[in-house]
């Protein structure tokens, strides 16, 4: 069988244990000691140059130990993420038979699942595990991909107990090796431990290699060799047929040891002494990467493939079984490359032939990954650009964009450049990669070959709609309209209905980022109704994530919670930067909520999920900010600052985006106000701050605004900084935007304040509870410092002593909740509450969610809570947002806090410390 029978683009071969070559193995028992003792320990590192002998040394200490293994032999096409850990899960399900409806499910692109919970499922079902098992992955020094090696690092740091890993390599791992040997947690095997020694290659020279050597040769010969054992076999191949001393004595006299000029010598020794007809099936099927019989005689023209492989394992000839069953092999590696040299330069006129043959014999098995290379080396450009313009965009829906932009740069640049789809697609990838230049050069060729063939005019759409997506990228909203309407005069309904659902998400986010929330609520509901209609789940995913931002702008923080929570229970089996974005928007939420906890664990979820892929997108400038201010709280200030240069750094990558830059600049002036700097804001201000313009976009001219706003209010110039505010409030609340109005008033009560105008200063201060308590708004308060706890306290007492004889607007429930997040100084409203109220809520909850929440109080976590009522994680989650909703509450503290006042729990006299240390005041 060619092929995994489940997925046509596993082959089976790899994930089999290879079979020795060698006549006679070579024991090599204090190597064998070293790996047993590494059973002990998670993850074994078995490391050294090609050619001694790591893939032999592991696979017999298996067979000798009859140790149940999974083995994965990689390759350079490996490095897609998505690729490496198919292998890996299809390896280990013969061990876990619950991988199998895991791998099923993964291969169904209806129900894709993510990196991050495929290994955690993998994990969970791996702790089962009946026994020990060994999880190999031979030539791993073939991986370069950042984000398999950051995700194999979380498997790492989760391993099951019962499950180990050897990683055999030419070179060490950007693994965590340091931290893992300070655990104990690392076996390593090197260099040294894998030369021969002179009793070794005595025995491998004359047992099995079948030379006659004195014992004095043999160990001048792996002197000369220093115990390489690729070199030992070169050279036993080369002396084989000398027999005479003065011939075994030359050659000894002249090789040299380990270096690229004697392995030629070598090679082109042995070549040279096998039969004509041997060396020329050798140097034809150099050109595969494995190799079959089948396979063989197509590339070769000839019969005879089944026989030749045999002869070639029989003799040793650097040929490696890929499967019990010998049907597939592969060369050594330094022999193949050797030999692919060697073909390029004696029969050069013959290679795109061969090419073509290996190409003709993938495509009657439907391998066009295997077709397109060969294409490609074949000269065929016809057939490997058909190939390419047929099947890239599903490539790269599936994130294998790497593997697109591989056949792109392996086509002549006239090539792509005559080619108006292949120029798109290159424009696409460079794009991905933030590579500008060559984005827009590409684009501007498709446009202009687009534009002289009017029978496919259509496909100017695609042009203009990746230049919505570049526009909305750089935060620049009128011009991403713009681009959105010039692909909708190109959409048919034939040819484009993917792209009219992108372009709706355009028009849509493109309105949102110009405030206009009605036009974009229509556009992102088009949007998404489309993409869930004809399975563009991307799309659909994306326009999701711009409606929980409007959700957001609109205050509306308990609905859009929701609409990113969807979006994460519907995670890709290839991540998406939309799942990425829902996790740092909820990261986000949970941080003005106060609920830090809940923000940090969206935030690694955000990070993890980020290093598996590299089309993060311009969501990497807003998780840095969320990470800043989440450092900010705890109290980690220099590393705020460093994540704000990185928000910075990242929103820059697609071209000049001012709208981030000014959400930048308004935080830095946030926090180096809060640290009562006054000097570096007004230098910063000075330097830095453009001047306030209508040409403006909206939030730039916006948070350009609050921030030199917060620099006059710091300045005691509260007149100009209302001059300032007031009409920016007016626009916010005009258009419906509460999280900007909030934001505008909390900065126009802390003016008033400094003019001395309490009546104002408490209207405002009312207002913006009013809008912060429909969204449970706290950090935007508190984090206005001590000034506004000081008011909010005020307005509280006015509460207090005028409560039977006046109606207030905002809830003192409410305010007691930001203040209790600061101070435990303030006494809870009892008096706002009547018995009524108290029995009403009582009978609300549920036997189950009084228990809960009783056991919340006595300071229990999620899994504490579960182990105690014997029940899931995911059971209590649910009860607790149960409880938040009948108490209209959003985070523990709150809930705990609200049932006190209502009489819901009772405190014990002796039960007077807080759930949470406070902070006061003055460090805020």
């Amino acid at each position: 069988m060619e092929r995994g029978s489940q997925d046509p683009q596993i082959i089976t071969t790899k994930l089999t244990i290879p079979p020795y070559y060698l006549k006679k193995i070579i024991p090599r028992n204090h190597v064998y000691m070293t790996m047993d003792a590494g059973l002990q320990r998670p993850l074994l590192l078995v490391t050294a140059p090609a050619g001694f002998g790591k893939t032999t040394v592991v696979s017999e200490w298996i067979r000798q130990h009859q140790l149940p293994a999974a083995w994965v032999s990689l390759d350079p096409s490996d490095n897609d993420i998505v690729r490496f850990w198919r292998y890996i899960l299809t390896a280990l399900s013969r061990f876990l038979p619950d991988l199998t409806d895991l791998i099923v499910a993964w291969q169904n692109e209806q129900d894709e699942l993510s990196i991050e919970n495929i290994l955690t499922r993998f994990i969970n079902s791996a702790i089962m595990l009946p026994e020990d098992i060994l999880l190999v992955l031979d030539d791993y020094h073939t991986i370069c991909t950042p984000a398999i090696h950051q995700s194999f690092t979380f498997l790492l740091e989760h391993l099951p107990p019962r499950l180990h890993i050897i990683l055999i390599t030419r070179r060490d791992p950007p693994l965590p090796l340091a931290r893992l040997r300070v655990q104990g947690k690392l076996t390593e095997i090197r260099t040294q431990d894998l030369r021969f020694t002179n009793e070794e290659t005595s025995i491998f020279l004359t047992q099995a290699m079948n030379l006659n050597l004195s014992p004095d040769d043999a160990i001048a010969l792996r002197k000369h060799t220093e115990g390489w054992i690729a070199g030992l076999q070169l050279a036993a191949l080369s002396l084989q047929g000398r027999s005479s001393y003065d011939s075994i004595a030359q050659f000894l006299k002249t090789f040299s040891g380990i270096n690229r000029n004697i392995l030629h010598y070598l090679t082109d020794e042995v070549l040279q002494q096998l039969p004509e007809h041997i060396q020329t099936f050798l140097l034809q099927t150099s050109i595969l990467e494995r190799l079959n019989a089948s396979l063989c005689d197509a590339v070769t023209g000839n019969a005879d493939g089944e026989m030749m492989l045999e002869w070639l394992e029989q003799n040793n000839l650097f040929l490696n079984a890929l499967d019990n069953q010998q049907c597939w092999y592969r060369y050594d590696q330094l022999f193949l490359e050797l030999l692919q040299h060697r073909l390029k330069q004696k029969y050069p006129e013959l290679l795109p032939e061969l090419h073509h043959r290996a190409a003709t014999w993938y495509a009657q098995r439907g391998m066009d990954i295997d077709v397109i290379k060969h294409a490609i080396l074949a000269e065929d450009l016809e057939q490997a650009v058909q190939l390419i313009e047929h099947h890239a965009c599903h490539f790269i829906q599936r994130g294998e964009e790497s593997l697109v932009r591989k056949w792109l740069s392996s086509l002549p640049e006239q090539l792509v450049a005559s080619h108006p789809m292949l120029s798109l697609l290159q424009a696409y990838t460079a794009f991905l990669q933030a590579q500008m230049d060559v984005y827009e050069q590409a684009l501007t060729r498709a446009t202009q070959l687009w534009q002289e063939d009017k029978q496919h005019r259509y496909m100017l759409s695609r042009v203009y709609d990746l230049r919505a997506r570049v526009a909305l990228y750089c935060g620049d909203g009128p011009q991403t309209i713009d681009y959105a309407r010039q692909a909708l005069d190109f959409i048919d309904e034939e040819h484009s209905s993917p792209f009219y659902c992108s372009t709706m998400l355009h028009l849509g986010a493109g309105h949102l980022l110009q405030g206009k929330l009605v036009q974009a609520t229509h556009y992102l509901t088009e949007s998404y109704r489309l993409g869930q209609k004809y399975g563009y789940t991307t799309v659909a995913l994306a326009a999701a994530v711009y409606h929980g931002l409007l959700q957001k702008i609109q205050g509306n923080l308990r609905t859009a919670i929701q609409t990113f929570q969807q979006i994460c229970g519907e995670a890709q089996a290839i991540v998406t930067w939309p799942v990425i974005a829902a996790h740092v928007y909820l990261a986000d939420i949970y941080r003005e909520w106060n609920d830090i906890s809940n923000a940090q664990e969206h935030m690694q979820q955000a990070q993890l999920l980020s290093l598996q892929t590299s089309n993060e997108g311009h969501i990497a400038a807003e998780r840095y900010l969320v990470m800043a201010r989440l450092a900010w709280l705890q109290e980690e200030r220099e590393q705020a600052m460093t994540f704000l240069v990185q928000a910075e750094h990242s929103s820059q990558r697609f071209g000049s985006n001012p709208t981030f830059l000014a959400r930048v600049a308004e935080l830095r002036m946030h926090f180096s106000l809060a640290q009562r700097d006054l000097n570096a804001a007004q230098q910063w201000q000075t330097q830095y701050a453009p001047p306030l313009t209508d040409e403006m976009f909206l939030y730039e001219r916006e948070n350009w605004l609050m921030a030199q706003a917060r620099l006059l209010i710091a300045q005691e110039q509260g007149g100009q900084a209302i001059q300032l505010l007031e009409p920016a409030y007016q626009q916010a609340h005009n258009q419906g935007r509460s999280q900007s109005e909030l934001a505008l008033l909390l900065l126009l009560t802390l003016a008033y304040h400094i003019e001395g105008n309490t009546q104002y200063t408490l209207q405002k201060l009312e207002q913006a509870l009013l809008l912060g308590e429909a969204g449970g708004y706290m950090r935007s308060f508190v984090d206005e410092g001590a000034v506004m706890i000081a008011l909010l306290t005020e307005l509280y007492s006015r509460y207090q002593r005028h409560a039977a004889a006046e109606t207030t607007h905002s809830s003192p429930g409410y305010i007691y909740t930001l203040l209790s997040s600061v101070s435990t100084e303030t006494q809870p409203p009892r008096w706002l509450i009547s018995q009524e109220n108290d029995d009403e809520m009582i009978d609300k909850l549920s036997e189950r969610e009084y228990m809960v929440l009783g056991l919340i109080a006595e300071g229990l976590s999620n899994q504490e809570i579960a182990q105690k009522l014997v029940v899931t994680v995911s059971t209590i989650k649910t009860h607790l947002n149960n409880i938040y909703a009948k108490l209209h509450v959003h985070t523990r503290l709150q809930a705990v806090t609200r049932a006190y006042d209502l009489g819901v729990l009772r405190r014990s006299e002796v039960d007077t410390e807080p759930l949470i240390p406070p902070r006061s005041a003055e460090r805020l």
